[in-house]
């Protein structure tokens, strides 16, 4: 599925202060799947935690089908990204969207999948930030 990068300076996303790590899934002997019962948080291959930020996507004034959305935003880090309170506006690094499809078992259309590098002006875990004394 092609991904489609989103430039954070033209589009406004507003912060509604929730960050919630992914929970990873476990499968039972019986082959289904859960939540991992002890709690235990989705990595990636380079060992940071998953966390899915929230945030809004205000609906474009001219547009008159178009309406305003809550997205969750998937992002990689060591530390619970920082995202302010409820309506301070969010700009990330890397941001990028997947389109959703429609299954073909239910013809229900996925929900867009949105993903980023990181929250811009939040520094990399044990690196300073830009202009940090050493």
């Amino acid at each position: 599925m092609r991904s489609y990068p989103i430039d954070t300076d033209r589009v406004t996303l507003i912060s509604t202060g929730t960050v919630t790590p992914v929970a990873k899934w476990v499968e039972l002997s019986d082959g289904s799947r859960r939540p991992d019962p002890q709690g235990r948080q989705e990595i990636d291959e380079h060992g940071r935690g998953l966390w899915k930020v929230e945030a809004i996507t205000p609906a474009d004034q001219a547009d008159e089908r178009d309406k305003t959305a809550v997205v969750e935003i998937l992002i990689a880090s060591h530390e619970q990204p920082g995202v302010g309170g409820f309506g301070q506006p969010l700009q990330f690094d890397g941001l990028v969207m997947t389109p959703g499809y429609v299954q073909r078992k239910t013809g229900q259309l996925t929900p867009p999948r949105w993903s980023a590098d990181g929250i811009r002006g939040q520094a990399p875990r044990g690196r300073k930030a830009e202009g940090e004394a050493a």
